[in-house]
């Protein structure tokens, strides 16, 4: 069983009388996501440099990393 399903399961069996308070916990998780279809990393590595990838290598040496 997924999480989802575990969740949904676990939703079906509240008492009726709980439901409103469950939903009030649950709100703010839901509403602070907003669905994007693209993940928020995208486009964060933008540099304006025209070169940068056929630079990599170069660019990895002079940090030092790999050595």
């Amino acid at each position: 069983m997924t999480t989802r399903e575990e969740l949904h399961a676990l939703v079906d069996s509240l008492p009726e009388d709980d439901i409103d308070a469950v939903v009030q916990v649950l709100k703010p998780f839901a509403e602070q996501r907003p669905c994007s279809a693209r993940p928020r990393f995208i486009g964060m590595g933008r540099s304006n440099h025209s070169g940068t990838a056929a630079r990599s290598d170069e660019t990895l040496r002079e940090t030092g990393f790999g050595e």
